[in-house]
């Protein structure tokens, strides 16, 4: 496969985990989110670094990060992957921006940007990596801070 085949590929994966991984986020289901997650998976945003090596920990993030956008009331996630490439056969990245809706209304911040690293595992590709590009009070940024000052 060329190149730019194997990117579309890489972009359609991306773009599929990124829908189907924030829905389950957006509707509450912790379950369902942590199983994205590989684990270790590190978790990056402004200034904040998280290496999770424990699935408990990583439920515990989750759950902090699905109260942090109950709690602003947001009803979608809307991610929409830019680009996309694989690093091997079984590792993707991917850059893309993320929205959030309130009750059927687009939030008017600018969209956040987002890197991910993708891994193929038996049950599926899983989130090794995720970096953030958003405000401080962000929801993905202040589960990472306060898990960070634990």
């Amino acid at each position: 496969m060329d190149k730019e085949l194997m990117d579309q590929d890489a972009r359609h994966i991306a773009q599929d985990f990124l829908d189907r991984q924030g829905a389950v986020t957006i509707s509450g289901d912790v379950e369902a989110t942590l199983g994205w997650c590989d684990i270790p998976c590190t978790l990056e945003s402004a200034g904040q670094r998280v290496i999770v090596t424990e699935q408990a920990e990583m439920r515990s993030i989750c759950s902090t990060f699905i109260d942090r956008l109950r709690s602003r009331r947001l009803t979608h996630m809307i991610r929409r992957c830019l680009v996309a490439s694989y690093q091997d056969a079984d590792t993707i990245s991917a850059t893309y921006e993320t929205r959030y809706v309130r009750d059927g209304h687009l939030l008017t911040e600018d969209p956040y940007a987002g890197f991910v690293v993708l891994r193929r595992r038996e049950s599926g590709w899983k989130i090794s990596n995720m970096q953030f590009d958003v405000s401080s009070d962000s929801p993905a940024n202040a589960t990472l801070r306060d898990r960070h000052s634990d």
